[in-house]
């Protein structure tokens, strides 16, 4: 055996029981979940945890939606869905550091906080690889998280460890969306490019930034909020059946 301090050889010794935290994490509140090897391309700040722990919450059905004479806009912030997420959060990191192993939780987007420790590590890993990575959806044309069951209409998190998790076997590492243009047409800046996306491709690719922030300021004025939205109703997966 190699001479590693007890600690550390109790610690790789044990095991994560995958399919039983994966049942937990839905019993916790998370509507999908999965375990993902993030390791390739991974900022050296974050090569000691190389797995990932996707996790997302559905968005509430008849909620979000704005109009305001013939504009319409679609929100997907909600406060009750992201406090859901970083409870679940909470009971994973508590969980996996009570049987010794490492863990980084990085909160949903609009949870993140300026100029706290972990906002600096968002730029180095999106919740989109997280979610390619454990087979939960691809990146659509609209440049958002896309599952094939609840479409656009999620809000994401993720952990990162170092636990041994069983990952998945076949992450997603193109599109989906085929010929599918619903998302564009829908688009009224004209900011969506028409692109399928694939793995290692930068955002720039499928989205005029610029077109779509120039919008958005626009709607701020009728809607008091930055929001838009149209390409998240726009997409055929993930209707109000859901």
């Amino acid at each position: 055996m190699l001479n590693f301090p007890l600690q550390l050889r109790e610690r790789h010794m044990k095991t994560v029981d995958s399919e039983r935290l994966k049942a937990k994490i839905i019993e916790w509140g998370a509507s999908l979940v999965g375990f993902g090897d993030v390791s390739i391309g991974l900022a050296p700040e974050l090569k000691h945890m190389p797995y990932a722990i996707s996790l997302a919450v559905k968005h509430p059905m008849g909620r979000g939606t704005y109009k305001c004479g013939s504009m319409t806009a679609y929100s997907n912030q909600y406060e009750e869905v992201d406090r859901v997420l970083e409870s679940v959060q909470k009971n994973i990191t508590a969980l996996l550091k009570s049987q010794g192993w490492h863990t980084l939780a990085i909160p949903p987007d609009s949870a993140r906080v300026d100029g706290s420790f972990v906002s600096k590590l968002y730029p180095l890993f999106p919740h989109k690889t997280a979610a390619t990575c454990a087979g939960l959806g691809w990146i659509g044309k609209s440049g958002l998280l896309v599952n094939p069951m609840f479409g656009a209409r999620l809000s994401w998190a993720t952990v990162l460890t170092d636990a041994p998790l069983k990952v998945c076997q076949t992450p997603y590492t193109e599109s989906k969306c085929g010929n599918c243009s619903k998302c564009v047409n829908a688009c009224p800046a004209s900011a969506i490019r028409n692109v399928n996306w694939k793995r290692g491709e930068k955002a720039e690719i499928f989205i005029d930034a610029g077109a779509c922030l120039e919008y958005m300021s626009y709607t701020v004025k009728v809607f008091q909020k930055y929001i838009c939205g149209l390409c998240i109703l726009a997409c055929p997966l993930g209707g109000r059946k859901k």
